[in-house]
């Protein structure tokens, strides 16, 4: 019997303690509202800012001053396949450059050229110039715990770790807080707040390969859509091409980088074929992300793949070779202290970013009163590929703008409706009290069957086959989680609630996928159909919306807003040229 502990009230509630969720509580703060922040884990340790690799993307024209937010604004467009929203893509450009000083008054040592006064900027694919602020391959790392250590500076924020929000109160249209499970008592906590903040990431747990964070499961953007938010572009993750697939310790974890493919990087098969000469004779490896996924892909399902579901990524061709060795130390020096063969190894495309997420206007609002939203759990301004260093700039810049309109909006706490507890603590009873079920199957079990399903059929490469038959997998396994899983007893960091209460979104969010990708019938950027393998823009320069309505999905479209810049042509050839095996 799940008891009510705690009840809390505040003026500004933020949920996830990431880049955004951080940014939009001192901002929040600084506007002088009360502020409470709750972390599904330990707040700074916990959340995918930590696993940001190398650059922060901001048009400060210190390394080439040619650069502008007006450039960067035409490369994230163009980048995004058409696809992102200008309006919000133009508020990241414009504002990046200014979030690059917070961060190094707050402690981030970014590299700085010989004067000690301007950054070193890197170069990174999809920039025109070198945009890239730094630090030492740790950039997300050092951004979190600067903006940890500034939060410590301000007393007033409240910080809560090892809570897991379950549900957003909703009364007369608009959200009124939050409840969920303390995680260290097992006791329900009600929070009752006058602006909610949601923070808390991606998606990447859907895919059974991902470089994200274990707790990335999707579960604030479902706390949005069954409050009555939009989710946009749903069928849009991105993927990096090449990840560990073994030993499992380092599954998904990202290896190599964009910057050595014209150095020497090369790809096998399980014949030992140096593929990528079939696929792109002149150009080989040294293609976009989304193309070299695509074609890595489509070797695996058509079982020229490795032991471990994977092909080879061999360096022992790249130039240099101790240089790039040194210079990437986390990708190459400590995977190969774990006793891993890093000049030849078995890889795979990674869940790296999710490209969809709720639906925001400008002041990162929801459409529902009462209720913002940041970071990657919101979507829109990517469109259908996101450039490098766009991601942490992005959490920063629409952190600060949640927090300072929901401190803005100066709406008192006042309580939740007892009925509201009520019929969440009888929901989260009947999913987590179940601890005796005839041929009971476990959170795990089912988790990693659909991530399986998901990232098989609604991964890199997608048809309607395939989508069709992940979607039946789902709606089989979503039948399972209702009527056959098995929770394991225990009250206090009970893990198996916690990846019961995450499966739960995780089918939601893989559903929509399926369904979302089978709709979008063209390819662009991430979102690779081979049965639909160009760009369609007179049908399908559109945002595909969804939502829920008691529970059952629905999608619409609207057309993509073009306020400035105009599409201009782009590459109309298929990512890789033989179809016909993946279309039998």
């Amino acid at each position: 019997m799940l008891e009510l502990d705690q009840r809390l009230e505040t003026e500004v509630l933020i949920i996830g303690s990431g880049a955004a969720g951080s940014a939009a509580a001192i901002a929040a703060d600084e506007y002088g509202a009360q502020v409470l922040m709750i972390a599904k884990g330990a707040s700074g340790h916990c959340g995918n800012t930590n696993l940001a690799g190398v650059v922060y993307a901001a048009a400060l024209g210190h390394t080439d001053p040619r650069d502008s937010p007006q450039v960067h604004l035409e490369d994230t467009i163009i980048e995004g396949r058409f696809l992102g929203d200008q309006r919000l893509a133009k508020i990241l450009c414009d504002n990046s450059p200014h979030t690059v000083y917070d961060l190094a008054r707050y402690g981030v040592p970014w590299y700085r050229m010989e004067d000690k006064k301007h950054f070193l900027q890197a170069p990174t694919p999809g920039h025109r110039y070198d945009r890239g602020a730094h630090y030492d391959g740790r950039t997300g790392e050092m951004v979190q715990k600067a903006l940890t250590a500034e939060l410590a500076r301000h007393p007033d924020i409240t910080i809560l770790d090892d809570v897991m929000i379950t549900t957003l109160l909703k009364q007369d249209g608009a959200i009124v807080g939050a409840a969920g499970i303390d995680l260290k008592s097992g006791g329900m906590i009600c929070i009752s707040a006058g602006s909610t903040i949601v923070a808390t990431g991606g998606s990447g747990k859907i895919f059974q390969v991902t470089d994200m964070e274990t707790g990335s499961s999707g579960d604030g953007v479902v706390l949005c859509l069954r409050a009555g938010a939009s989710l946009i572009d749903p069928e849009m993750h991105q993927f990096f091409p090449t990840a560990f697939v073994f030993p499992d310790t380092l599954r998904g974890t990202a290896l190599a980088t964009s910057a050595l493919w014209k150095y020497g990087l090369r790809m096998f098969n399980r014949v030992n074929e140096r593929f990528m000469e079939r696929y792109y004779p002149v150009e080989k490896e040294n293609v976009p992300r989304d193309v070299l996924s695509q074609c890595i892909f489509k070797e695996i399902l058509e079982r020229r793949g490795t032991e471990h579901g994977g092909v080879w990524l061999d360096t022992y061709a790249v130039e240099n070779w101790e240089h790039w060795r040194r210079d990437r130390a986390r990708t190459y020096v400590w995977p190969a202290k774990l006793g891993v063969d890093v000049r030849r190894s078995e890889v795979a495309p990674t869940s790296h970013f999710t490209l969809g997420g709720i639906r925001f206007d400008e002041n990162a609002q929801t459409g529902v009163e009462g209720l913002y939203v940041a970071g990657e759990a919101a979507g829109g301004i990517h469109g259908a590929n996101r450039i490098g260093g766009n991601a942490l700039a992005e959490c920063m810049v629409f952190g600060e703008i949640a927090g300072r309109h929901a401190a803005l909006a100066r709406r008192s706490a006042r309580p939740a409706d007892e009925c509201l507890l009520h019929e969440e603590r009888l929901r989260l009873e009947r999913m987590l009290g179940r601890t005796a079920v005839p041929n009971g199957v476990s959170p795990a079990r089912l988790t990693a069957r659909l991530r399986d399903t998901v990232y098989r059929n609604g991964g890199v490469v997608r048809t309607e086959k395939l989508l069709k038959r992940g979607l039946a997998d789902i709606q089989e396994m979503r039948q399972e989680f209702e009527n056959c899983l098995q929770v394991s007893a225990g009250e206090h960091y009970n893990v198996e609630w916690v990846r019961a209460l995450e499966l739960d979104s995780m089918l939601t969010i893989g559903e929509i996928t399926m369904k979302a990708a089978t709709l979008r019938k063209e390819s662009r950027g991430a979102h690779f159909r081979v049965d639909y393998p160009y760009p369609d823009n007179g049908n399908w320069l559109k945002h595909i919306v969804a939502r829920l309505d008691e529970g059952k999905i629905l999608l619409s479209t609207v057309p993509v807003e073009f306020p400035y810049m105009q599409l201009i042509p782009m590459r109309t050839e298929p990512p890789f040229r033989q179809l016909d095996a993946v279309l039998q």
